[in-house]
């Protein structure tokens, strides 16, 4: 997959910079601005994740949510798509090697399909499966990730911090 020049916002600070009511709102806009023509991206994955927080948080009043709305609208969205499952199982895949209980790991071995089944959960390798999904998004168009979690165990099981901007 071709690389597109340009930064991939984790959710944390695409929020922060769609909801004037957030407490890092101003320095998260500044910070933007200082990127100058820089092409903006975020994930369908933040997208999600803040209409969710959005539908659920019914003291937000209707004119902050329908602002959110038309600033979400207004950046480029990058979709999952089968390139992304790719990054996503070979990073996921180092997770695994790297942080799963020793017990489950000899269990790859077997020979039928089914034994394949991972029930490592995202809690035991340390991580949340959407940052897994967007960092997958970052490495996949080789695009600055930036966030303000540490996400550590992701980037280096995706060989990625270096790609890595924190905002604070």
């Amino acid at each position: 997959m071709d690389s597109i020049e340009g930064y991939l916002l984790d959710t944390n600070i695409a929020s922060a910079s769609w909801d004037y009511g957030a407490p890092s709102h101003r320095s998260v806009r500044n910070r933007l601005e200082e990127l100058g023509d820089a092409i903006v991206y975020v994930s369908a994955v933040s997208i999600a994740e803040v209409e969710y927080g959005l539908q659920i948080a019914p003291s937000i009043d209707v004119q902050r949510q329908s602002t959110v709305r038309r600033a979400m609208d207004s950046f480029k969205v990058l979709d999952i798509d089968k390139h992304t499952a790719n990054t996503y199982a070979e990073i996921r895949a180092n997770l695994f090697r790297t942080h799963s209980p020793r017990s489950r790991r000899g269990r790859l071995t077997r020979k039928y399909i089914e034994d394949l089944v991972d029930r490592t959960t995202g809690k035991e390798l340390g991580i949340q499966e959407n940052d897994l999904w967007i960092v997958s998004v970052a490495v996949q168009y080789n695009l600055i990730l930036v966030t303000n979690d540490r996400m550590h165990r992701v980037t280096e099981a995706a060989v990625y911090a270096d790609r890595t901007e924190c905002w604070r």
